[in-house]
């Protein structure tokens, strides 16, 4: 079969652990190296089959770039490695990082060989070092964490899933009006149906509606009452889930405190409180997540998250003093920004636990 010609290339695809795999399986490849500009396009386009690039800078010459993929491909070729098997644990082969490595002395200054690494059990240490491949790449690369699909057997390391651990609430108090005054703000009928569909569509635990107005909580407790019942109707054909299932979602509280106290009797520890906003300069000292990073970070802990929206013209930062990450504004091409809540809260849902197109 003829040769299978690659260009080194920055603008070529970016090299993965992936493609490796794929190239040492081929009998015949030829790494071609331009210098300073590349090379002129109707060779490309003629006699180059795949352009590849290492990474999103530039060298003087794809030489490098060829010796890279000759030793990464080298290494899949049985008989190069002494174990076959070395390269099956390597960072990226399974589409994490590598665990931490040690070897002797068993302390160094006030540092020691975790224990379980000196058990002898190896079942165990199997286990832990699975433990710590999960952790490290949801901590060092949320990019690749968001793109990995745990197994059954991750999935019994891991803690339960971050959907089923995660609340949404609706704040209605303390928020800011357009002149930044703090007010409290009226539910919506809306509000309390739409979002309930979204927290359900995406498998959250609850939707708190926080509102400190005795007659606004019960307003919203009777409407989600009148869907209660909706399972009793006869429906043709029949459907998965339903309303009234969405509805027995919601939740209604007289403060961000009470959610928090609720959350933390209910799960035996606080809360992750995540803030949202439509302002870049909300919650100044509080740390930036993007909804990627947030997957990685929570999905490793076994706290709860608790994901707060605002209403009227956002939560009043300096009064909530539980938030420790902000989620990054959502933006659109406009310089206008201001969604609904109904609509924000859709998104940032999707885009946290949204199955991949």
């Amino acid at each position: 079969p003829p040769a299978h010609r690659i260009l080194l290339s920055p603008a070529g695809k970016p090299l993965t652990q992936q493609r490796v795999r794929e190239l040492a399986s081929l009998p015949h490849l030829v790494l071609v190296c331009g210098r300073y500009e590349g090379i002129d396009e109707r060779v490309i386009e003629t006699a180059i089959d795949e352009e590849l690039s290492l990474g999103d800078y530039v060298l003087s010459g794809g030489e490098l770039g060829a010796l890279v993929i000759i030793d990464a491909c080298s290494r899949l070729v049985p008989g190069v490695l002494g174990e076959p098997a070395s390269a099956d644990e390597e960072s990226h082969s399974a589409g994490l990082l590598e665990y931490p490595h040690y070897t002797r002395p068993a302390k160094l200054g006030d540092r020691e060989v975790p224990a379980v690494l000196q058990s002898g059990n190896h079942a165990v240490i199997a286990s832990w070092r699975k433990q710590q491949a999960l952790a490290r790449t949801a901590q060092r690369r949320p990019d690749l964490f968001a793109r990995y699909r745990p197994t059954k057997a991750d999935a019994k390391l891991l803690p339960p899933a971050l959907a089923q651990r995660t609340h949404l609430a609706l704040v209605h108090h303390p928020v800011a009006d357009r002149t930044g005054k703090i007010v409290t703000t009226s539910l919506t009928n809306f509000d309390i149906h739409d979002i309930a569909r979204s927290t359900m569509t995406y498998g959250l635990a609850a939707y708190h509606i926080v509102t400190p107005v005795t007659s606004q909580r019960e307003k919203a407790q009777h409407i989600a009452n009148l869907w209660l019942d909706e399972n009793d109707l006869p429906r043709r054909p029949p459907v998965t889930g339903s309303r009234a299932g969405a509805m027995r979602l919601v939740r209604t509280a007289d403060s961000i405190e009470t959610v928090l106290a609720e959350l933390t009797a209910e799960y035996g520890m606080a809360p992750l409180v995540v803030a949202t906003s439509a302002r870049a300069e909300s919650f100044p000292a509080v740390p930036r997540r993007t909804p990627e990073q947030l997957l990685a970070e929570a999905s490793i802990g076994s706290e709860p998250v608790l994901l707060l929206l605002g209403t009227g013209w956002g939560l009043a930062d300096h009064l909530i003093p539980s938030v420790s990450r902000l989620l990054a504004p959502i933006e659109g091409r406009s310089d206008w920004n201001h969604l609904s809540v109904r609509s924000a809260g859709a998104i940032l849902l999707d885009r946290l636990f949204g199955r991949a197109p």
